[in-house]
């Protein structure tokens, strides 16, 4: 039992269970069973306290990591870096398809430790950090366009050093992405919290030619 990020679940929970994603039951993950309540754990959080969003394998991750792992050819032999890992599930498919190094990059703590767990449960290697690295050839991200600041820098960074695959769960009031779509995904956040988020739409920002 991973009790060192359970005693960090707060108003959720209090214990983690071992859950293979619909979507990608190849892999198992450190998460909250399905009785669990976002809107109210959210409302008795302790003022500054994070929720614990990487106890949930979010639908926008789980069509990313799905595609990873039906197209391993796209990340095969490269060095690739996870934005935003949350539990971990993208990096774990980068890793599991092929990947010469994964990064899972988060700014959460707990979200890198998750992410570490969910690694030595899988057998598989990867790295976390909570700063973009110098070097990579392709980064992964799953539902980051509901920040405006974070979602130029995605869009900066890709047309200076892309490419990024980008998975948008469509959220209303988002902006959407005006580029063509690479794979049209029904998925489910898991445990299924966030349920008019049914389908996950995928992009590939390439880098700007020079």
């Amino acid at each position: 039992m991973s009790t060192d990020l359970q005693t960090h679940l707060g108003a959720f929970g209090r214990r983690l269970e071992r859950r293979r994603p619909p979507l990608c039951p190849e892999l198992e993950l450190w998460l909250l069973g399905d009785s669990v309540d976002l809107e109210s754990g959210c409302e008795e959080l302790a003022d500054g306290e994070a929720p614990p969003f990487w106890a949930f394998c979010w639908g926008s991750g789980q069509a990313l990591a799905r595609y990873i792992l039906d197209h391993p050819e796209r990340v095969r032999g490269r060095h690739v870096v996870d934005l935003g890992t949350g539990s971990g599930i993208v990096a774990l498919a980068a890793a599991r398809a092929g990947a010469s190094e994964v990064i899972a990059l988060d700014l959460d703590p707990q979200s890198r430790c998750a992410a570490r767990r969910n690694a030595e449960l899988n057998g598989l290697e990867l790295q976390t950090a909570f700063r973009t690295p110098a070097r990579w050839d392709l980064m992964l991200a799953a539902d980051v366009l509901y920040e405006t600041g974070l979602r130029n820098w995605v869009f900066g960074e890709a047309r200076q050093r892309g490419p990024i695959l980008l998975a948008d769960p469509l959220r209303t009031g988002t902006p959407r992405v005006d580029l063509p779509e690479l794979a049209h995904i029904p998925s489910l956040t898991f445990p299924d919290v966030d349920s008019p988020q049914k389908n996950v739409v995928l992009y590939e920002i390439p880098r700007r030619s020079r």
